[in-house]
């Protein structure tokens, strides 16, 4: 898997003038999403024992813009908390009370819209990518030693990464970034929209999508995100028969959260109509 993603890469980019920038593009954000599915791998201590080197694996900024240790620290954080809770899970989509009390009406309207998985993936994308790496900044510059760690890192990372795409490849950036950050940004959106969902005296609050082969693949399986929270250090490869023993699919239906027809019924259910209310009670 490494040696497909980070190898398919390096082909696309040395080869990006035979490809031209319409098919350069929509292959540098299929593997933009793929890496970043890779790096929630190594990030759950895979493919290989040894942590230094999984790190080493996934702190390579492919797509730019996201420091791989904070996106640790951060989806490490995730798994240990009370999910969907806006106040909690840091990865979380709904709004706490006081939030909502103090927006004006533009600002829940696009809570509202957020709860759409178009808006999500092709506005959301641009939203979250600027108020995360602005937050990353404001912690570094108060001093936060383990903030200032990963973005040093991500510096370095990408001074690697454009020295690449540009002297050695002689690609323009703009194509790089606007497949592997955007296009990579927008594909991996995809997976996280119906994957957590907020419903008053229902335990089960995570999703099983039954995707096909494309998508499980450029997704690791974490479709079956029950499976994954349920052993989140079980490799992607193993997701599907711990399902079956963790009967994970059955408690994703009795949630109202089982998407048997793949990512195709999440479009066609959410493509336009709101996921749900962004206003999380209990928060």
């Amino acid at each position: 898997m490494v040696v497909a993603v980070y190898g398919l890469t390096v082909l696309t980019v040395l080869r990006h003038e035979v490809l031209t920038p319409w098919l350069t593009i929509p292959f540098l954000s299929v593997l933009g999403a793929w890496h970043l599915s890779l790096q929630h791998e190594t990030i759950h201590g895979h493919p290989f024992r040894r942590r230094w080197i999984n790190d080493a694996i996934g702190s390579i900024p492919v797509t730019l813009w996201i420091p791989y240790f904070s996106y640790k620290n951060d989806h490490l954080e995730h798994h240990e908390s009370d999910l969907t809770h806006p106040g909690l899970d840091n990865e979380s989509y709904y709004v706490s009370p006081d939030a909502w009390a103090s927006a004006g009406r533009i600002r829940r309207a696009a809570y509202w819209a957020n709860r759409t998985i178009l808006f999500r993936m092709f506005v959301w994308t641009i939203v979250s990518t600027v108020t995360y790496l602005w937050s990353k900044i404001r912690l570094m510059l108060r001093g936060d030693k383990q903030t200032s760690f990963a973005m040093a890192t991500h510096v370095a990372g990408l001074v690697v990464v454009v020295y690449f795409v540009r002297s050695v490849a002689g690609m323009p950036l703009w194509q790089f970034a606007l497949g592997t950050t955007y296009g990579g940004r927008i594909l991996n959106a995809i997976r996280p929209f119906p994957e957590h969902k907020y419903q008053a005296g229902v335990e089960t609050r995570t999703a099983m999508v039954m995707a096909g082969p494309f998508m499980s693949l450029l997704m690791l399986n974490n479709n079956l995100h029950v499976a994954h929270h349920d052993a989140p250090g079980v490799p992607w490869y193993e997701y599907q028969a711990l399902a079956r023993k963790t009967n994970a699919v059955e408690r994703a239906r009795d949630a109202g959260l089982l998407y048997e027809g793949g990512y195709a019924e999440v479009f066609r259910k959410f493509s336009f109509k709101p996921m749900g209310a962004p206003l999380r009670d209990g928060a």
